[in-house]
C-alpha cells in the first residue's frame, strides 16, 4: 500500500498478502483530522520560510523554495549556518535555478 492509491486496491493487496509472499494484513482507515494537518501544514511552512521568505506553498502538504541563498551561505559559513542565520532571503519557488523541494508530509 503507498500514497494516493485507492483504498479498495490497498485492501485487496492487504487480503492477497500471501500469494505476494507476505503476510495477510490489515488496512486500517484513519479519520483525517483537517484542522490539526492544517496547523501542522502551517508549522511546516513557518520553518520553510525562515530559509525562503517568498517560499510558495502549492497545497498544505506541497511547498517549493529556492535554497540557493541559503546554501552559497552556508558554503561561504564552512558548512554550519541553519534558518535565521542572517541570509539574503532572495528567490523563491519561480521556477529559477536553485529549484524547488517538494513534500510536506
Amino acid at each position: 500500500v503507498r500514497s494516493a492509491m485507492p483504498g479498495f486496491i490497498g485492501q485487496a493487496l492487504c487480503r492477497r498478502g500471501p500469494e505476494f509472499g507476505m503476510p495477510r494484513g490489515e488496512l486500517v482507515f484513519v479519520r483525517p483530522d483537517f484542522a490539526k494537518y492544517t496547523a501542522v501544514a502551517e508549522v511546516a511552512r513557518a520553518i520553510f520560510r525562515e530559509y525562503d521568505p517568498k517560499m510558495t506553498a502549492g497545497s498544505l502538504d506541497e511547498a517549493y523554495l529556492d535554497l540557493t541563498d541559503h546554501l552559497h551561505k552556508r558554503a561561504r559559513d564552512g558548512g554550519g549556518g541553519g534558518a535565521g542565520d542572517g541570509g539574503s532571503g532572495e528567490g523563491g519557488g519561480d521556477g529559477r535555478p536553485g529549484g524547488g523541494v517538494g513534500g510536506v508530509g
